[in-house]
């Protein structure tokens, strides 16, 4: 055994014992991941009728559900719940008209039909799950 490898492997077992290296390989007791703070795909979602499809005349359309609020668009590949929170620091998105939603804390700009943020891809409105079923728009959000 190497002379640098051996006093690492005394110090991890010296740390693990005191507890100090269990703490650096996982989350500390008291914090939350990125996974918990983003939420989850097993988070519970519900099921929710949004109306009959031929009354959303106008898209983007605000839609409430609880004390949520989405608009409803259309992408290319279907229907979309856009959530109205912005993912850059939490303020309210809105449609003041135009191609793009604003957000009314830091003026940031998502594209209407997918909510992405032209020049910053990282960001991105939460999108939530919406399908037709007899005419009906139904969307799957998180159950609050």
């Amino acid at each position: 055994m190497s002379m640098l490898i051996f006093p690492i492997l005394i110090y991890r077992k010296a740390a693990k014992l005191q507890g100090l290296y269990a703490m650096t390989s996982k989350n500390p007791k008291g914090t939350v991941s990125l996974r918990q703070v983003s939420g989850s795909a097993r988070s519970k979602k519900v099921r929710v009728d949004l109306g009959d499809e031929s009354s959303f005349t106008t898209l983007p359309a605000l839609v409430k559900v609880g004390d949520a609020s989405y608009f409803l668009v259309r992408a290319l590949d279907g229907y979309k719940l856009l959530w109205t929170v912005c993912p850059h620091q939490g303020g309210e998105i809105m449609d003041e008209g135009g191609d793009l939603f604003v957000c009314d804390g830091h003026g940031w700009q998502y594209e209407k039909s997918g909510g992405s943020c032209p020049g910053r891809p990282d960001f991105r409105m939460k999108a939530f799950l919406v399908t037709v079923q007899e005419n009906r728009i139904v969307a799957l959000v998180p159950d609050e």
